[in-house]
C-alpha cells in the first residue's frame, strides 16, 4: 500500500455550505424568537451543511488489486498506513466494510452466514460488495465467486474451489 494513501484519500475539498452567505445566518424565520441555540439557529437560517468528501477510489483500486491474497496480510498493510491515532484515518478504515464482506461465518449445518443471516437465502437482501473473504481459507476473492458458490449450494466447501 502506498505510504501517502491517507493523503490521497482524504485531501479533497469538503462539499456544501460554501454558498450560504453569513448575513443569512443572522436572520430567523420567526421574529418573535428571542433565544435559540447556535446549531438550531444555523440549521434554520442555512439548511445546507458541510459534509465529508473522501476520495475512496484509491482504496477501492488497492483492494481490487489484492484479490487472491490472504486477507490478514492485506488488512495489516492497510492498518500500517491508516493507524487508529487519527479520527479521520479511523473513519477511512471503517469504509473498508463498504467494499469487502469480511465477517462470513460457517453455521452449524455448513451454511455461510453474515451477521446472523444465511447468505443466499431467498427474500434476504444484503448490501452488495465487490469482494469477500472466503471463510475456508481467508483469501480475498471477487463477489462473483461467492454468488457462484451460493447458487450451486456448495458453499460448505465440498466441491467448488475458487
Amino acid at each position: 500500500m502506498r505510504d501517502d494513501m491517507f493523503k490521497v484519500i482524504v485531501e479533497r475539498p469538503r462539499w456544501g455550505a460554501s454558498h450560504a452567505a453569513s448575513p443569512k445566518l443572522k436572520r430567523t424565520l420567526h421574529p418573535d424568537t428571542r433565544q435559540i441555540g447556535m446549531k438550531r439557529h444555523a440549521k434554520i437560517g442555512a439548511p445546507y451543511t458541510k459534509g465529508l468528501n473522501e476520495n475512496l477510489a484509491p482504496l477501492v483500486r488497492y483492494l481490487r488489486r489484492q484479490r487472491g491474497r490472504h486477507w490478514d496480510v492485506v488488512f495489516s498493510e492497510i492498518c500500517a498506513s491508516l493507524d487508529t491515532g487519527s479520527t479521520v484515518k479511523m473513519h477511512v478504515r471503517q469504509h473498508i466494510e463498504d467494499f469487502v464482506l469480511t465477517r462470513i461465518s460457517v453455521g452449524r449445518n455448513g451454511e455461510w452466514m453474515f451477521e446472523g443471516e444465511v447468505l443466499g437465502r431467498k427474500g434476504r437482501w444484503f448490501r452488495r460488495r465487490e469482494l469477500f473473504v472466503d471463510p475456508r481459507d481467508g483469501i480475498l476473492k471477487d463477489i462473483a465467486v461467492l454468488e457462484a458458490l451460493l447458487a450451486t449450494g456448495q458453499s460448505d466447501g465440498k466441491g467448488v474451489t475458487a
